[in-house]
Parts: C-alpha cells; structure tokens; sequence
C-alpha cells in the first residue's frame, strides 16, 4: 500500500503543513489555521492528477463537440432535409457520448467529427445555386470562414472542408502531445476554472512512495490512489440543488452513480456495526412521485424516513454506509472529513471514531480529518493502537506563528497530549468569563 507526503507552505492562513498519509490523519488546532484549506487542496490533487488524461480528453472532446454544434446551428439557414439536421446533432451528441478508454477514443471523437463536417460542407455546395450571397456571408462570418473569389465553388468549398479537418486533426494532436507531457498549467487551469480557486499555493508538493507527483512544468501519475471523497457536513444529505461542488458530488455519488457494488467480508463487517449503531440502515427505493430516493429504516419497528428528513448524527454514518456499500470507500481512495464529530453525541463520536479506524484496518481506506474534539483525537489514537494500526495513525496540531498570522502544523507522531493541552485552554476562558469577581 501506497504512502503520501503532502506539503503546502505560506499560503493563506498556513505557514507550514508537512503532512504524512499513510492510514489515518488527524489534524489538529484552532478555528482559521487552514484546516480547510488543506483539506480542499488534497482533494483537487488526488482528483485531478488522477484523471488528468480523462480531463484532456473532454477539452479535446469539447472542442470538437461545439465545432459540430456550429455546422448544425449553420445549417439550419440552408436546410432543406431536415434528416441531414438531424444528423448533425446527433454527431454533437455522439462525440460528447464517448467515454474516454485511451487514446483510442480520440479517434473516435476525430471519425464522428470528419463524418459530420463532410456532410456539412457537402450540403453548403449543392445549396448553393439556390443561396443568396447576404446569407452565404453571413454562415461563412459565424463559421469565422472566409471565401477565396478567384476559385470555383467547387474548389473553394473543398478549401474550407480541408481547413476544419485540418482543425479537428491539430486538436487530436494537442490532445495527445498533452497527454504525452502532462503540462501542470493544465492540472492548475482545471482547479480554477471547476472549483473556482482564485489562486494557488506558490509551495505545494504530493509525494507517492517518495516520488514527486507536482512537478515544477508537469503533473505526474498516481499508481496507489483513484479518488478523494471530501465531506465538510452531512447537512449536505438534506441539499437538492446546490453550487456547492463537494455536496453536488457527494449526493451523485450517494444516489446517481450506478447500483450497489457487491462488498467484501471486511466491508460487510463495518456496514453491519454501522447497523448496530444507528439501529437501522439506508434503503434505495422510490418516492410517491417515482424518483429514486434513499431512506432510512429503522429496524426496531420498520419505520422509513426520507434520509434527508433523519437526525443529522444518523446522516454522519448514513453518508458511510452508503459510500461503502456502492464500493467509493476501498483501498485505492482517501476519504476527506472536515470536523466529523460536529453533529454527534459524546458516544456516538466514539463509535464514529470506531468506524473510521475499522475503515482504514479493514479495507485499507487511507483518511484525513480535521476535528475540534477531544473524543474525537482520543477515540481515534487508544482505538487505533487496540486494532492494531497505530502505526498507520499521524497527528498533528497547527501553531501560531510567532509575529504572524499563520500557523506551522507539527508532527506529533503517536503523542495526542500537546492537543490536549491546546484544548484545555478552553478551561482558561471558563474560569476568566465565569468567576465572580464581585
């Protein structure tokens, strides 16, 4: 199994955070240390390099998706087969359609386009006997063609055709030199423009198994991990329509994305714990109105709930059980939780800590968590080390900078008592505010 180093330095609230993963990653410290900030970051990394070729290819896809677009958009001013219009859209359709398997896709994408394009410009000649000159200028200016006047029709026509074949051939070269060179512009371009980061950290690093995957000019290639799964709340489970990235994703995942998986032993035993805590399990069924919808049903007298409408604690673990059952949460994925404990009794943070340490021992999951909580970081070391995986568990505690507004995260290994002592701080606060001084 696959161990990472992750580092970001001087960006927002971080001064600097070097941090192992290699099973369970606890991070520590108080309200804007950039907790966040490091969770959001490690998420666009494993998303992103991992499926960078998949990412080239829709650009590429795209690109030659919205040329066709145009010609049947074009066409419409000329047409007189509506079949040939018909066609065109359906070409749209089709290259959008095909699912990247490899290189051998863009050929894919390049044949439908060259059929469509063929086929565009073959009904511009024969309609042109009948064209006024007005509209052939004005498809030519949306086509952004222009009409050499000393050629024949014939001849100039198979100009223009030669021009968006030449168009469609460059961009399936780009696409592959691409691939081949794995420029990091690209990889940060795809971070901007999906997830809307208006800027990045000048010092970032992903190191696997030693090996440098942000490289100064290029992004290299993950082996160990497929996905990241990010979860800043289980409210997100009650959201329907959202701009908010992480929960769209979330609940596609959760709902839309393909059937249950059949699970292994070890998956099997977190699910049925997950069952003894929450006295019930998430059930995909149909509403009153026929859309597939997930529920809770409680096994004591088989009461169903709309998962959305269920206490939040019950969310918390619905979220895992769901992601576990449809096959997200294996040995190949980091899931990523921002403060797990924020909607959970003192014991069911426990028991939550429990689920998340038979996680990583049971199915390999590698997991990072930013918590508040003294349960939460206490739960996660002693359970940790009675499995037998503390050696896969690292903890750290963000500091305050000395003359800055930043923090430093330290290692602290095994050794949970400096958390301790920052949460006790609290106590300070009580005994400042709640003595009477009178």
């Amino acid at each position: 199994m696959s161990n990472y180093r992750y580092r970001i330095e001087n960006y927002h609230s971080i001064g600097k955070a070097d941090i192992a993963i290699n099973g369970i990653t606890v991070l520590a410290g108080g309200n804007g240390a950039g907790k966040s900030t490091l969770a959001r970051w490690l998420y666009y990394i494993v998303n992103v390099a991992y499926n960078y070729e998949a990412n080239r290819f829709e650009e590429y896809q795209q690109s030659l998706a919205n040329m066709v677009g145009q010609f049947a958009t074009a066409r419409k001013e000329f047409s007189e087969n509506n079949d040939n219009d018909d066609f065109l859209s359906k070409a749209k359709r089709s290259v959008l359609g095909i699912k990247y398997e490899g290189v051998e896709s863009a050929d894919e994408v390049l044949n439908l386009y060259n059929a469509a394009t063929n086929q565009f410009f073959t009904d511009l000649k024969n309609s042109l006997p009948r064209m006024s000159q007005n509209a052939l200028n004005r498809i030519l200016n949306y086509l952004q063609l222009e009409r050499s006047n000393d050629t024949s029709n014939e001849v100039w026509i198979e100009q223009l055709l030669k021009k968006k074949i030449s168009q469609g051939l460059s961009g399936k070269e780009t696409f592959l030199l691409r691939q081949k060179n794995r420029p990091i512009d690209k990889f940060f371009d795809k971070i901007r423009r999906v997830y809307r980061e208006s800027d990045r950290p000048d010092t970032i690093s992903f190191q696997e198994d030693g090996v440098d995957i942000i490289a100064t000019d290029k992004i290299g290639t993950l082996l160990g991990l497929d996905s990241s799964i990010y979860i800043d709340t289980p409210m997100a489970l009650s959201i329907t329509d959202s701009t908010n990235h992480f929960w769209n994703e979330l609940l596609l995942m959760l709902k839309y994305q393909g059937d249950s998986v059949e699970v292994g032993s070890e998956a099997k035993k977190v699910l049925n714990q997950i069952k003894t805590i929450t006295g019930g399990e998430v059930v995909e069924k149909k509403d009153i109105v026929g859309q597939e919808e997930l529920f809770y049903n409680r096994k004591s007298d088989n009461l169903t709930i709309k998962l959305e409408n269920v206490a939040t604690g019950i969310k918390t673990f619905a979220y895992i059980e769901q992601l576990l059952r449809k096959g997200y949460l294996n040995n190949r994925a980091i899931l990523i939780i921002d403060e797990p404990e924020a909607h959970l009794h003192p014991q069911w943070i426990v028991e939550f800590a429990r689920i998340l340490v038979m996680l990583n021992k049971e199915v390999g999951l590698k997991i990072m968590i930013a918590s508040h909580d003294p349960d939460m970081v206490s739960a996660i070391r002693y359970v940790a080390d009675a499995e037998g995986v503390i050696t896969n568990a690292n903890f750290y505690l963000a500091e305050h900078d000395a003359n800055a507004e930043t923090y430093t995260y330290k290692a602290l290994g095994h050794d949970i008592e400096p958390i301790f002592e920052s949460f006790n701080k609290s106590f300070d606060l009580i005994e400042k505010y709640g003595v009477d001084n009178g």
